[in-house]
């Protein structure tokens, strides 16, 4: 009998240990280094790379930040606009005007994030003109 409770006790410490080490995150969260963390975090940064533009390409930069109303959101620094988590490696850019110095457009598309390498595909609108816009930077 002694023997019994001693194995039921060590069954029942084992499969605390066992489900004791899976943590479940929030939506929008993940879990790393067993704590929670903003999926959006790992696309913050500055990236150098590469814009095409109506077949021309050009050397270019973009810097992504917190936006802090919504944790699936993404600010485009140093603009009002914003990326969209749709997944822990992929966003959208809803439809959204740009003002930018010389000009005010429309703008949508959608990318994703590998490693270190974000790509960034999108459409731009102006005076009823599309132009397809590509990004891809290194972080």
């Amino acid at each position: 009998m002694k023997k019994t409770i001693i194995m039921m006790s060590m069954a029942a410490t084992m499969l605390t240990a066992v489900t004791g080490c899976q943590k479940t995150c929030d939506e929008w969260y993940e879990l790393e280094d067993k704590d929670c963390v903003e999926m959006r975090e790992k696309f913050y940064g500055y990236y150098v790379g590469v814009y095409t533009q109506n077949g021309q390409t050009s050397n270019g930069a973009l810097e992504l930040s917190e936006y802090s109303d919504n944790v699936q959101r993404i600010r485009l620094t140093g603009s009002s606009n914003y990326f969209v988590l749709t997944g822990s490696s992929t966003f959208d850019m809803p439809l959204q005007q740009v003002v930018d110095p010389q000009a005010t457009y429309t703008m949508e598309g959608s990318g994703s994030l590998s490693g270190n390498q974000i790509t960034f595909n999108a459409t731009q609108t102006l005076n009823g003109q599309t132009v397809i816009l590509n990004f891809t930077g290194t972080k």
